[in-house]
């Protein structure tokens, strides 16, 4: 092979899903990339001394922004699946490249992830099909694989947390999802449960906006749904029904505050457990001074990452001071979504000394950064918490 760009057209021709630049030169940007195959483009991490960057490459782009990153490396190796590819320059500029059996390829990340759904991309879920995600025999479609990805990763927390808590048997469970948009993981989670786990339950969706709430219903009515309910209305103003217990309250990617105030009729309502993926936080960006932690306060993407994560924490503080044991975890991977973060809690016999240590904390955070926070000002309107947490 005459020249790098043949080689690096020939190992995308050939399929390669994962591809690792490493034998970075004197002064290279980067000292490694490692690329994966995913849903027709390249997901690239590059590494720097301390730092990891990552990006998107589109296949038909591929082959011009490979090359152009491998500047200032010196070796590759591909994989495809049968084959390694090799590809190595010596000290004196030679191109070496070769391939050959490949028994311990790496797998690719995808392939893995794959295997472990709960929801195989085989089975149709009628309300699925209706609603763009399925092809009527059950195939994906290539744009709403992320979204895939994602409400099967939400399953697995639900799975956990069956497989962990002793959940009611002698009544249905009761589910609510705050801000359940197209209610993709609205009707799955209600399949989850009554089809595959053969259990009762009584779920409700709650949306803003009244023509897609009045398509998910007549989903629901069309499949028999008979106890999957969607209300439209405001976060803020439900009421949930009277004397109907409350174990799961579910938000996916309900947006900047409308977290908030799930997350408060959660407290409000005595759910057991809450599942929560916040999106947008754009409350303490908007609103907190920085003065005192000048190092975050570059008025761009840093100061936007930072006031998400403590925004997040502060919740999870809150949670703790309300009765709750919570923890927030990775949800995706970057790779599929920014929006990566989730927030577990269910109630749990937390010591007083731990609420109360966990509002201050809270609190001291929100007085540092001089401003509010939607979650805490609702909790204490309510009288929830308070100098002393009850």
């Amino acid at each position: 092979m005459e020249n790098i760009r043949e080689f690096i057209g020939e190992i995308i021709r050939e399929g390669a899903y994962k591809i690792v630049m490493s034998g970075a030169e004197a002064g290279c940007e980067y000292r490694k990339i490692t690329l994966n195959l995913t849903d027709g483009e390249y997901f690239a991490e590059k590494l720097t001394e301390k730092q990891a960057f990552h990006e998107r490459i589109p296949l038909p782009a591929a082959e011009e922004r490979l090359l152009s990153l491998f500047g200032g490396f010196s070796q590759i190796n591909a994989w495809n699946g049968a084959f390694e590819f090799t590809a190595r320059i010596t000290k004196k500029g030679r191109l070496l490249c070769g391939r050959h059996a490949s028994k311990q390829a790496p797998a690719a990340e995808g392939r893995e992830k794959q295997k472990s759904y709960l929801l195989e991309s085989s089975r149709v879920v009628p309300p699925l099909v209706d609603m763009g995600v399925m092809t009527a025999d059950g195939r994906v479609k290539a744009n709403m694989n992320d979204k895939f990805r994602q409400i099967n990763r939400f399953l697995e927390f639900i799975d956990e947390l069956i497989r962990e808590e002793e959940l009611p048997e002698d009544r249905p469970l009761g589910i609510i999802d705050f801000g359940c948009g197209k209610s993709y993981l609205t009707f799955i989670v209600y399949y989850y449960f009554t089809v595959l786990k053969g259990r009762c339950v009584r779920m409700t969706g709650i949306d803003l906006k009244e023509d897609v709430i009045n398509t998910c219903s007549r989903l629901a009515e069309k499949y028999g749904y008979t106890d999957l309910h969607f209300h439209c209305g405001d976060i803020a103003d439900f009421a949930a029904s009277s004397g109907e217990p409350v174990d799961l309250i579910i938000t996916l990617h309900a947006c900047d505050t409308a977290t908030d105030y799930a997350l408060f009729n959660a407290v409000r309502f005595g759910a057991k457990y809450i599942l929560s993926v916040p999106c947008c936080q754009h409350e303490l960006n908007k609103t907190a001074d920085y003065s005192a932690l000048p190092l975050f306060d570059d008025g761009g993407i840093i100061r936007e990452r930072v006031s998400a994560l403590i925004t997040d924490s502060i919740r999870q503080k809150l949670l703790t001071a309300c009765g709750y044991s919570a923890r927030a975890m990775e949800f995706v991977d970057l790779s599929h979504t920014p929006k990566n973060l989730l927030i577990r809690a269910k109630r749990a016999a937390i010591p007083e000394k731990n609420r109360a240590e966990a509002l201050r904390e809270a609190e001291e955070a929100l007085a540092l950064l001089k401003t509010e926070q939607t979650f805490r000002r609702l909790l204490r309107e309510a009288g929830l918490i308070g100098a002393k947490t009850e």
